[in-house]
């Protein structure tokens, strides 16, 4: 994962350097003397990359203010002591994953994270999480407000979920699924992306189930903007809203452009071993370059379906253009609560 990182002084700098030096998981991408506060956090956030400030809150605060739009996109935006005792996820705690981070960062540091989102302090269900960690849609962004309220209320939230759609774990505390048909619920689970057109099925959250996922592999360097005019180039119109995560093999575990790209579609970024990829059964386009480079004859189309799981079916096959691939298979939604 990447994340952008903001430091003020020597002994800030020296925190950060200390946080990341074998830190594997985390790509961090500091900000340099040659490019303003405003227009280094501007970036991010067009980016939609994830900020870490070291040092104080007023002067994250004020910095990201012109930037602030959308709960749904915006940067999930850190602030961290120069100290490291403390870690404060001011920004897009849910969606953006910045209270997931600042847990993350307390692990590594031993800080302690300070969460004041009204799900998180009282240890109820976030509907906005669950949907981001399932690959749904969020329809309607007002019904968040509305599904958590009636959770933080103590009152009961029922949840209906499209026939197919299985469900792999019990539902949490104040949850309760009801048929799929009925008429007024409080949560609907749908692959129908014209359900809002019929006045007879009412609920005040719609999450839609984003059912592909895109098998990507490039050559090393790629940057974001080459593999977002190749997606784009190579997909329908729309694309963005159905896709549930990006998929490659372990070798681009750390390639940026990849990372960016996944990040910046708030989407997942997973990666597979070639002996991984090599189980997975189909008929592939295969190069015998591509196994002597990475061990496995087809990236794309392999990973693509590998994280689709059970039932997963290559829709788009391998799509090849200046050292950029890209296949796209569907998957079945399964919900994990």
């Amino acid at each position: 994962m990447i994340l952008r990182v903001c430091t003020f002084t020597n002994q800030g700098e020296a925190l950060a350097h200390r946080i990341f030096e074998d830190w594997q998981e985390m790509i961090p991408q500091y900000r340099g003397a040659e490019i303003s506060l405003e227009q280094w956090a501007g970036e991010c956030f067009q980016k939609h990359l994830p900020i870490l400030f070291v040092g104080a809150c007023g002067i994250a605060v004020r910095t990201i203010a012109p930037f602030v739009r959308d709960k749904l996109s915006d940067s999930a935006v850190l602030v961290m002591d120069e100290q490291g005792k403390f870690v404060i996820p001011l920004l897009s705690g849910h969606v953006g994953g910045a209270n997931e981070l600042a847990r993350m960062l307390a692990d590594k540091t031993g800080a302690v994270p300070v969460l004041t989102t009204a799900t998180d302090v009282e240890g109820v269900f976030s509907v906005d999480v669950f949907a981001k960690e399932n690959g749904f849609r969020i329809h309607n962004r007002d019904g968040i407000r509305k599904v958590s309220a009636k959770l933080l209320r103590g009152e009961t939230v029922t949840v209906a979920w499209e026939n197919g759609i299985q469900s792999v774990s019990s539902l949490p505390k104040g949850l309760l699924h009801v048929p799929y048909e009925t008429e007024d619920v409080d949560v609907r689970i749908s692959t129908d992306r014209g359900l809002l057109e019929r006045p007879e099925m009412r609920q005040s959250l719609l999450l839609v189930v984003k059912d592909l996922v895109l098998g990507i592999g490039c050559k090393r360097g790629r940057s974001f903007e080459e593999l977002d005019a190749f997606l784009k180039e190579n997909l329908p119109a729309g694309w963005e809203e159905k896709v549930c995560a990006i998929a490659s093999i372990d070798l681009k575990k750390s390639e940026e452009g990849l990372w960016e790209l996944a990040q910046f579609y708030h989407l997942p970024f997973v990666t597979y071993a070639a002996e991984v990829l090599e189980q997975v059964k189909g008929e592939f386009t295969e190069s015998e370059f591509v196994l002597q480079t990475t061990g496995v004859a087809n990236v794309c189309e392999r990973a693509a379906l590998c994280y689709a799981g059970e039932g997963g079916v290559l829709v788009q096959k391998k799509t090849a253009d200046h050292g950029m691939t890209l296949a796209v298979a569907s998957r079945q939604a399964v919900l994990q609560f």
